[in-house]
């Protein structure tokens, strides 16, 4: 009978309670129950249970604040290493002869900035978000408009090829005749040797198969 009586005098007093404090009692529970991974060792537990009540609620607290700080330091490094991620992929698109802005492309394209947006939509041109602008990697242009074979190749990966995926293969080496190899942007840069260019089609329609598979 004595090893019931708590439970039973904790539940009749619960049940004393208003609305609004049987909110904040399930409140504190979930809190309870989110601190207990950390209560997985035996002894953790059996240390706590001989505390006293002001006692265990400074554990708790502590634990709970333990947590915290897990957890930002997780998201930090998340941070850090999404912004190590684009630093390196700026660098990148650098090696690859540097980026454009928009005015850049519409006054090169002849067209104006809301065409080239409507181009971007297309996946006509490869084009990233950077602080709120569109850039664009400046090997698909040259001073006369596009560079000879873009077109070509962006018709021929299938239409929802994302951006980044598309530079991906056109950054890709691929073999040619006589052992050599190029990448997709080397033979644009190069003049698109028609036997040249139906390789780089080639390769832009078989990532489109590749991926649907």
């Amino acid at each position: 009978m004595n090893k019931h009586s708590a439970p039973e005098s904790e539940l009749r007093a619960s049940e004393k309670l208003t609305e609004h404090q049987q909110n904040l009692l399930k409140r504190i529970s979930n809190v309870a129950v989110s601190l207990m991974p950390e209560f997985e060792d035996k002894n953790k537990v059996l240390e706590a249970l001989t505390l006293d009540d002001g006692s265990l609620l400074q554990l708790l607290c502590s634990i709970q604040m333990e947590q915290k700080t897990r957890s930002s330091d997780h998201e930090a490094r998340k941070v850090r290493r999404r912004r190590e991620n684009l630093e390196a992929f700026y660098s990148s698109l650098q090696e690859l002869g540097g980026v454009v802005k928009v005015n850049f492309v519409a006054d090169t394209l002849g067209i104006t900035r809301q065409a080239v947006n409507v181009r971007v939509k297309k996946n006509q041109l490869i084009a990233f978000k950077q602080n709120g602008d569109f850039i664009f990697p400046a090997f698909q242009f040259t001073d006369k408009g596009l560079v000879t074979g873009l077109r070509e190749i962006m018709d021929a990966f299938d239409a929802d090829t994302h951006p980044m995926l598309r530079l991906g293969v056109l950054k890709a080496p691929i073999q040619l005749d006589g052992g050599t190899s190029k990448t997709p942007i080397k033979i644009m840069q190069d003049g698109a040797k028609p036997e040249e260019l139906a390789l780089a089609i080639r390769a832009a329609k078989l990532f489109g198969s590749q991926v649907a598979s």
